[in-house]
């Protein structure tokens, strides 16, 4: 695309210099480093037309949460074009490396607290009720989960135990009923968190973000975050259980983790064909973790605390 169709977006990108592209995210959005002539760094996300009213809602939940005192991207402006046929938003930069690529760079004890302080970052959001208008998290998220594991079924993928893993769910479906409907960043791994000199800068990407439970929020850190740190995974856990009594919290968080297994294999196959493989290396080593769901800890974290 035309760097010089991007500068006619917005005000805020006439003086830009230079626009590189960063990782794409999977969701079909191109994403830039913009920086302009007086070396300010932006952020611009392009996503399809349709997704505008979606984006708007999301953003100006973020905008709020940053004017809390979360530390995330400021929304500068969000738009539509016609002539590019998409929805443009503009975020601030947030300075330092992405955590997924630089934690293992610290120490353990490093690790462990930067785990903790993104956990007290994800629990300020988890403070945001939802509007009155969406349903009760047990009725979509079961529904979802339903979704999910009829396009498994039909996708030829498998995993060991797969019918045990599904009896797990079933049987402690109960679990997920009356559970809160709040605020839910639902993208909340290391890839998605920056640092800076060794400290947590903040949190990027609200893309995925959803009403619902906020146990939720950490099955990405089954998936994702336990594969680059330990530490900061088990400090992420340890901040949530020493300061939420919530009820049952590891079955919830196996629960969760247990859905994962099916709609991180369907998301890959729709996104990412090319690591489906990965995708369900990871799956397996979840269950592993868990000894099937005979364990609601996963081994990981047992041995973090006993190490």
């Amino acid at each position: 695309m035309e760097f010089e169709k991007l500068k006619l977006l917005s005000p805020l990108l006439t003086q830009a210099i230079s626009f590189q592209p960063m990782t794409s995210g999977f969701s079909g959005n191109r994403t830039y480093l913009v920086t302009t002539s007086s070396c300010e760094k932006l952020v611009l996300k392009l996503s399809n037309f349709k997704t505008y009213s979606n984006s708007k809602r999301k953003a100006s939940v973020q905008q709020k949460l940053k004017n809390r005192g979360l530390l995330c991207s400021e929304v500068m402006e969000i738009g539509m074009n016609t002539e590019l046929n998409c929805t443009y938003r503009i975020f601030s930069f947030i300075e330092g490396e992405n955590a997924r690529a630089a934690i293992h760079l610290l120490t353990n004890e490093k690790q462990y607290d930067i785990g903790r302080r993104a956990s007290r970052e994800l629990s300020f959001m988890h403070t945001c009720p939802a509007p009155s208008h969406v349903a009760p998290w047990d009725e979509r998220v079961m529904a979802k989960h339903e979704r999910y594991v009829y396009a498994y079924q039909s996708s030829g993928v498998t995993f060991t135990k797969e019918q045990f893993v599904l009896d797990f769910i079933k049987s402690h479906a109960d679990a997920v009923k009356a559970r809160p409907n709040q605020f839910q960043h639902d993208d909340f791994h290391l890839g998605n968190i920056i640092i800076q000199e060794g400290e947590y800068a903040g949190v990027i990407d609200f893309d995925q973000s959803d009403w619902g439970d906020p146990v939720h929020d950490f099955y990405k850190l089954s998936l994702f975050s336990r594969e680059n740190s330990i530490p900061f995974s088990a400090g992420q856990l340890d901040y949530y259980v020493s300061t939420h009594a919530t009820d049952n919290f590891w079955l919830l968080f196996s629960i969760y983790t247990a859905m994962s297994c099916f709609s991180s294999i369907v998301w890959t196959l729709s996104y990412d064909t090319e690591h489906v493989k990965d995708m369900v290396v990871r799956v397996e080593r979840m269950l592993a973790d868990h000894d099937h769901f005979h364990q609601l800890k996963p081994a990981w974290y047992s041995k973090w605390h006993h190490s």
